[in-house]
C-alpha cells in the first residue's frame, strides 16, 4: 500500500488522479470523479450519455435560437433608420435595451432556477421569447419595437446562465472545459448566424419575416425542451465529517494488483461533502446507466428540492424561503465581484473579449454599407460567416485544449489538479485577438479589400471570442464550483453594461476620429486583462483562492 504526504487542499484544488506504481503510470481511466455521484439512477451525474447529450443539445438549440433573435439586427440598421425615421444611435438602442435586460434579468432567473429548478424557468423564458418574436413581427412604431425588445431580453436572458448551471449539474469537473466551449460556441454562433439570416430575409422578402422565422425556430426549441429536458437540479446529501479535525486529512491508497479493488479516499475540498461511499469513484468504475425519473419531467416548479432517495423531500430542514434564495442570489453576484478577484478577472476577460466582437457588429453596416463597398443588407449579413469559421475552430480547440493542458499538468503534479493549470491555454487566443483586431482597425481605416478584413480579421476575432471566455469562465467555475449561475450573472452584467455604453459613443467616435483608435482600444482592454490573468493568477491564483477558502460562498 502506498501513502502520500498531505497536499494543500483548498477550494479549486482537487485530487484528480489515482496513481499506480507510485504515480509512474496514469491513464484517463483513473480520473477521480468530481463531484462524487450518489448511487441513485435519478442523479444527473449517473444518467446515460444519451440523456446527457440530449439535454445539452436542447440547451444548445435554446441558447442559439434565443440569442439569435434579439442580437441579430445589425444588418437591418439602415432599413430601420428609413422605416422609423431614426438616427443610427437610436436604432442601436434597439440592441442596447435588449443587452441590458439580458444581463440584469438574471438577478431573477438564477434565483428562480435555484429555487424551483432549471426546467420550469427555461420553459417560461422560451414562451416569453415566442410571444415577443410575434410582437416584433407586428410592430408599427419605434416605441412599440423598443418595448418588445426590452421584454424579449427578459426571455432570452436564460441563455446567459441556465446552460452553465445545467453543465455543472450533468458533468464532472474534468469534462466541463469542453462543454463550456460548446456553450459559448452556441451563444456566439447565434450572434454570427443571426445577422446572415436577418440580412438575407430582409433583402429577399421583408425584415418582418425574420421575426416570423425566429418564432418558428423558437417554437421548435420549446417543444424539444418540453419533451426531452428533465430537471437537472439535484441535491446530494452531505457526508458527516469528524468534528475533531479542523483540516482535511488526505490518505490516498491504491492497490497494486489487478484483483484488488482500489481503496481511495476522496480528497477534493468541493466533493468530500458529497461522498457517498468509502471508495472514491473514478471514470474506470462509474457506469452511466441512470435515467431521469417521471418526477423530473414535471411541468410544475419544484415545491421541494429533489434529493438523494428517489423522491421529493417534503421535510427538508435546509429548505430556504423564496425571499432568502432571492436575496442570496441577488447579493452573491455583487459580493463575488467585490470579494473574489478571480471572478472579477474572469468577468472582465469574458466581457472585453465579447465586446471586441460587438465593436465589429456596431461598425459593420457603417463600414460596408458606405463607399467603396456599398454592400446591401444581405451582403452585410454574409460577412458574419467569417466569425462562424473562427468560432468552429475555437469549439474544437479551446475546451479540449484547456482540459488537456490541465490534466497533463495534474499528472506531473502527483495527481493534484489546481484550477490555474488551464490558464496557459489562453495564449493562442490572445494572439488571435491581437492579429484580428489590428487587421480590422487598419483595414477599416485604409479601406482595404473586404477579403482581407473579413477572411483574416473577422475569422481571428471569431476564434478569440469563444476561446477566451470559455477558458476564463471555466477557471472561475473550477475555483468556485457552487456558483456557476452567479458567476455567469456577474460576467454578463460586466459584459452587457459595458456593451450598452458602447452604443452611445462607439460609432460617433469612429466617424469623428477614424476606426483605429476605438477598435484598438477594445483590443488593448481584451489583451490587457487576459495577460493580467496569466501574469497574476497562473503563479499566485492559489493564494487568492486561499484568502476566500472559508467563505460562505462555497456552501451556497
Amino acid at each position: 500500500m502506498l501513502e502520500r504526504d498531505e497536499p494543500d487542499i483548498i477550494p479549486g484544488t482537487d485530487i484528480i488522479f489515482t496513481d499506480k506504481n507510485d504515480g509512474e503510470s496514469t491513464s484517463s481511466s483513473e480520473v477521480v470523479l468530481i463531484p462524487q455521484p450518489t448511487s441513485s439512477p435519478d442523479d444527473p451525474l449517473n444518467w446515460s450519455m444519451a440523456w446527457k447529450a440530449t439535454i445539452i443539445f436542447n440547451q444548445f438549440v435554446f441558447v442559439f435560437v434565443s440569442i439569435m433573435t434579439p442580437l441579430a439586427i445589425s444588418p437591418l440598421s439602415l432599413i430601420f433608420e428609413a422605416e422609423f425615421h431614426k438616427s443610427l444611435s437610436e436604432v442601436n438602442m434597439l440592441f442596447g435595451a435588449t443587452a441590458m435586460t439580458l444581463g440584469y434579468s438574471n438577478f431573477l432567473i438564477v434565483p428562480a432556477a435555484n429555487m424551483w429548478g432549471r426546467r420550469p424557468v427555461v420553459l417560461v423564458c422560451g414562451l416569453i421569447c415566442i410571444l415577443c418574436n410575434v410582437w416584433q413581427g407586428l410592430v408599427t412604431s419605434y416605441s412599440s419595437f423598443l418595448g418588445a425588445r426590452v421584454i424579449s431580453g427578459i426571455g432570452a436572458a436564460a441563455n446567459e446562465s441556465i446552460m452553465p448551471m445545467v453543465v455543472a449539474d450533468l458533468l464532472f469537473q474534468h469534462q466541463r472545459g469542453s462543454s463550456m466551449a460548446l456553450y459559448f460556441w452556441a451563444y456566439f454562433l447565434g450572434l454570427f448566424i443571426g445577422p446572415i439570416i436577418s440580412g438575407a430575409i430582409a433583402t429577399q422578402i421583408s425584415w418582418r419575416w425574420f421575426f416570423w422565422v425566429c418564432t418558428i425556430l423558437q417554437g421548435a426549441s420549446f417543444i424539444f425542451l418540453l419533451v426531452a429536458h428533465p430537471e437537472t437540479k439535484y441535491d446530494r446529501p452531505s457526508a458527516r465529517t469528524p468534528s475533531s479535525s479542523s483540516s482535511t486529512v488526505v490518505n490516498v491508497r491504491v492497490s497494486t494488483t489487478a484483483n484488488e479493488k482500489a481503496d481511495t479516499r476522496d480528497v477534493s475540498s468541493s466533493s468530500i461533502s458529497a461522498q457517498q461511499a468509502p471508495a472514491t469513484l473514478t471514470t474506470a468504475h462509474h457506469n452511466l446507466t441512470g435515467r431521469p425519473s417521471r418526477a423530473q419531467f414535471s411541468l410544475l416548479p419544484m415545491r421541494k428540492r429533489l434529493r438523494f432517495g428517489h423522491s421529493y423531500d417534503r421535510n427538508n430542514s435546509q429548505s430556504q424561503s423564496v425571499t432568502a434564495v432571492l436575496l442570496r442570489d441577488v447579493v452573491a453576484p455583487v459580493k463575488i465581484l467585490v470579494c473574489c478577484p478571480i471572478i472579477l478577472w474572469a468577468s472582465l476577460a469574458m466581457g472585453f473579449a465579447a465586446n471586441s466582437l460587438l465593436a465589429l457588429n456596431l461598425t459593420t453596416a457603417q463600414v460596408f454599407g458606405a463607399p467603396p463597398y456599398l454592400f446591401n443588407a444581405d451582403q452585410i449579413g454574409l460577412v458574419n460567416f467569417a466569425f462562424v469559421v473562427g468560432a468552429i475552430f475555437a469549439l474544437f480547440t479551446a475546451g479540449p485544449l484547456s482540459d488537456r493542458i490541465a490534466l497533463r499538468r495534474a499528472k506531473a503534479n502527483d495527481g493534484v489538479l489546481e484550477a490555474e493549470m488551464r490558464l496557459p491555454a489562453l495564449v493562442p487566443y490572445i494572439c488571435a485577438n491581437i492579429a484580428g483586431m489590428a487587421v480590422v482597425a487598419v483595414g477599416y481605416q485604409r479601406s482595404w479589400p473586404w477579403e482581407a478584413i473579413v477572411v483574416l480579421g473577422y475569422t481571428l476575432v471569431g476564434l478569440q471570442v469563444v476561446g477566451i471566455p470559455a477558458i476564463a469562465i471555466a477557471y472561475a467555475v473550477d475555483s468556485y464550483k457552487t456558483l456557476p449561475g452567479e458567476i455567469m450573472i456577474a460576467a454578463t452584467i460586466v459584459k452587457n453594461t459595458f456593451g450598452f455604453g458602447m452604443i452611445f459613443f462607439f460609432n460617433d467616435w469612429a466617424a469623428q476620429s477614424g476606426y483605429i483608435k476605438p477598435v484598438m482600444m477594445m483590443m488593448s482592454l481584451t489583451i490587457g486583462f487576459s495577460i493580467l490573468g496569466l501574469g497574476v493568477f497562473a503563479p499566485w491564483g492559489k493564494q487568492f483562492r486561499r484568502w476566500t477558502k472559508d467563505s460562505k460562498l462555497h456552501s451556497l
